[in-house]
């Protein structure tokens, strides 16, 4: 397991499925902590599909079997019990949705796993998962699942100032992610990116999102975006 030491100067307070498994490391430095930052690859045909047919059997002990909890579950009360803050935070689905879920076919309608970030908020487990959604009748969509580990299960969540890196995390190329928090890559492009949002302290968190918002704005830069952004992914 590699680890490398980096910054977080901002507050950034996110197993194949099923299976604990080996995942690469990094350090993060936020206020007041210090925790592991991890990032992991899924093999290609890695899925998460409607495999529980009742929320008892959704444990999530893993981020990826939450996926699988969210995209198996029929009625709103499941749905609560995905989410982080219950009935009060849960989006409120339509019978019509649950109706879906219980008639579909599970092996046509799924979610394919791409990469993984992991690491502390406030001393809390915490992953962002970036994701791409197979459904019938439906173009294919890219994703990123913000999720944290709280009362014993992984749980949905969302956090404004987890907001853009779930962006970065979705947008980016799997090597391309890889080779910035890891520092890794062979690829002299990549690790010209690396070191423009790294200090002599390791990564800066708040050094990649002002990196990300320069291929965008105030011009947009084709040649860094064609780079490292995913074409898959909006």
């Amino acid at each position: 397991m590699k680890k490398i030491k980096f910054i977080c100067l901002i507050a950034f307070l996110v197993s194949v499925i099923g299976n604990a498994q080996e995942e690469d490391a990094n350090i993060i430095f936020s206020y007041p902590e210090e925790s592991e930052i991890s990032f992991f690859q899924y093999p290609e045909r890695t899925f998460a599909k409607a495999i529980y047919k009742s929320q008892a059997e959704a444990t999530n002990v893993y981020p990826e079997q939450l996926l699988e909890s969210i995209i198996s579950a029929t009625n709103q009360e499941w749905v609560n019990y995905n989410t982080l803050g219950g009935a009060e935070k849960a989006s409120q689905k339509k019978q019509s949705h649950f109706d879906k879920i219980m008639t579909m076919d599970k092996d046509k309608n799924y979610f394919e796993l791409a990469h993984k970030l992991t690491f502390d908020v406030g001393g809390v487990p915490t992953a962002i998962i970036k994701f791409f959604t197979y459904f019938e009748g439906t173009d294919v969509l890219s994703g990123a699942a913000v999720m944290q580990f709280v009362d014993g299960r992984w749980q949905k969540t969302s956090h404004p100032s987890l907001s853009t890196l779930s962006i970065i995390v979705m947008r980016m190329k799997s090597e391309v992610l890889e080779g910035i928090v890891l520092q890794n890559s062979d690829d002299p492009n990549i690790m010209a990116i690396a070191e423009r949002v790294s200090t002599e302290a390791g990564l800066d968190l708040s050094l990649l999102e002002e990196e990300f918002g320069s291929w965008y704005s105030p011009e947009i830069d084709e040649t860094k975006i064609e780079l490292y952004k995913d074409p898959k992914t909006w």
